[in-house]
């Protein structure tokens, strides 16, 4: 049994699950590690705990790792989600862009942060930065699904949405 199968219809037809709902189910893991590392770093750095900026260094690579995954099932989910509206094809373009430089931004910071044992300023604002523009990104990644239809099963979409795109 196939794990990802589709019709031409964009119909599941004999897999476990659509190609395209692997994306949602893996973009939580990033978000969470790198949101999660920075508000830590924040932490070690107003207490001046090296051990925890340390363990905030680890959260980050491992966002990135999980990001790595999550731009990978996006891209699968790009060329094979189902009906959406134009605008939502629009702004998957957007959320694509602004993943991807997130994704580049915090592969620098873990970099820059493995060399150092306490974290340049520019690196920690950086990080900040780079949370800000993750979370607009996956706001887009939702409203994609919410309001443009974007990986929705056709069949219960309104038809413009159905047929739109």
């Amino acid at each position: 049994m196939d794990l990802f199968a589709h019709s031409n219809t964009g119909s599941p037809s004999g897999g476990l699950f659509p190609p395209w709902e692997a994306h949602p189910a893996t973009v939580h893991f990033p978000i969470a590690f790198l949101v999660g590392a920075v508000a830590l770093d924040l932490y070690a750095w107003w207490r001046g705990r090296a051990d925890l900026a340390r363990v905030a260094t680890g959260l980050m690579a491992a966002g990135v790792l999980t990001g790595v995954v999550a731009a990978a099932t996006g891209a699968v989910a790009f060329f094979t989600v189902p009906a959406h509206t134009r605008e939502a094809h629009r702004l998957m373009y957007w959320h694509l862009g602004l993943m991807a430089g997130v994704l580049t931004l915090f592969t620098g910071v873990v970099v820059a942060r493995r060399r150092d044992e306490t974290p340049a300023v520019w690196v920690r604002v950086a990080g900040l930065f780079g949370v800000a523009v993750l979370l607009v990104g996956a706001y887009l990644g939702g409203s994609l699904v919410y309001r443009g239809g974007a990986g929705v099963d056709p069949a219960i979409l309104a038809p413009e949405v159905r047929h739109g795109h």
